[in-house]
């Protein structure tokens, strides 16, 4: 059995580590899926008093997804099991659809925040923001003539964790946004967890977690069934509407059972360090990650603002303001940066109505 394998308890999980050239192995056991509507699909009813439809979307940003999985791995704690068995549907796009996948396999939460803190100057640069006009325009012709990171160490470190895993073996239903950049069309990957959203079942795990977080300029576009596929944050940073629409549309749910809880990487209010001008060109917008970061924080923004007024108190947006200048970045995976992204997490949980937060959870 390839990958991963679940048992009882709560936090029976036992990683096994696979060859990526080894021959592919059988499909994991199929034992989670959600309460909707009676269904021959193969996954069973979530027991549950509440008759509602629980949602959990993750947002992208880089490195910043320190901040999400460290919230993530302090909600498993609190819950005491793995924290997908706590919702009937989990989004994630670039490093969120990283963690969501993660999820969907019950990967521990805490292992997953170690992957980030060991393994992030491997996946990313142990350089800190670049300062001054030269070491911009320096760090900027890293990624003129290609990506300015191979990709290697990531999908190493997810093939550590999830083997040659396809999404027909995921033990909770998911939905991954990427981009088709061959077609210039959105792509949802999503496991097989209705009829209607088959058709991805034999995607390997990794493939779609490298696709969702390919970012151009950053990572190379992900080949998959003779297709190339970049980063989801393109068109769908906050993956919440996608996954609103996924229960809605594909699985039945009808809206005012669904409950949905939102997670975010950080950067509420983000303003570059060096502020704002009308005549900023390409070194002023593209250094310091300044127009990523602009378009991830007012994609959330705006999606928070949308879901709040379809779901009203049955949503909930955890995130922490951008710390200005504290020298984060997206690809920023130094030790300070680490340190910051994990802190805010701790300020989120401290400042949290903790009895609103479980009715999200339990």
């Amino acid at each position: 059995m390839p990958g991963l394998v679940t048992g009882g308890g709560a936090f029976a999980v036992r990683l096994t580590h696979r060859n990526p050239a080894a021959a592919p192995g059988g499909a994991m056991a199929q034992v989670f899926t959600v309460d909707c509507a009676m269904t021959d699909e193969p996954y069973l009813p979530i027991p549950r008093k509440e008759k509602e439809f629980r949602i959990l979307a993750l947002s992208g940003g880089g490195y910043l997804g320190v901040y999400t999985a460290a919230l993530l791995a302090d909600l498993e704690d609190r819950v005491g099991e793995p924290l997908g068995r706590r919702f009937d549907l989990i989004a994630g796009t670039s490093v969120g659809g990283i963690l969501a996948v993660g999820l969907g396999y019950e990967l521990p939460m805490r292992q997953m925040l170690a992957l980030f803190l060991e393994r992030g100057r491997q996946v990313f640069s142990q350089r800190a923001l670049p300062r001054g006009a030269m070491s911009r325009l320096i760090d900027l012709t890293r990624s003129v003539l290609g990506p300015k990171y191979d990709g290697v160490a990531l999908r190493t470190a997810l093939t550590d964790f999830l083997g040659e895993a396809t999404l027909d073996s995921a033990l909770h239903p998911l939905v991954i946004p990427s981009v088709n950049v061959t077609r210039s069309q959105t792509k949802v990957f999503k496991t097989p967890h209705r009829a209607a959203s088959k058709g991805d079942e034999d995607m390997r795990a990794v493939d779609v977690a490298m696709a969702t977080c390919a970012a151009p300029a950053y990572f190379p576009a992900v080949p998959i069934r003779g297709e190339l596929f970049a980063d989801g944050g393109l068109f769908c940073v906050a993956p919440d509407q996608v996954a609103l629409h996924e229960a809605e549309h594909f699985m039945g749910v009808n809206v005012n059972r669904v409950r949905m809880l939102s997670l975010g990487t950080g950067t509420l209010g983000y303003q570059p360090s060096e502020g704002v001008s009308d005549d900023a060109g390409a070194v002023g917008w593209l250094s310091d990650g300044r127009l990523l970061l602009t378009l991830i924080s007012v994609q959330q923004q705006h999606v928070q603002a949308m879901m709040e007024d379809r779901l009203a108190s049955r949503y909930l947006r955890l995130d922490a303001p951008w710390p200005q200048h504290a020298g984060l970045g997206i690809d920023v995976a130094t030790a300070e940066s680490a340190r910051i992204l994990t802190a805010m997490a701790q300020e989120t949980m401290r400042t949290l109505n903790l009895r609103r937060l479980d009715s999200f959870l339990k």
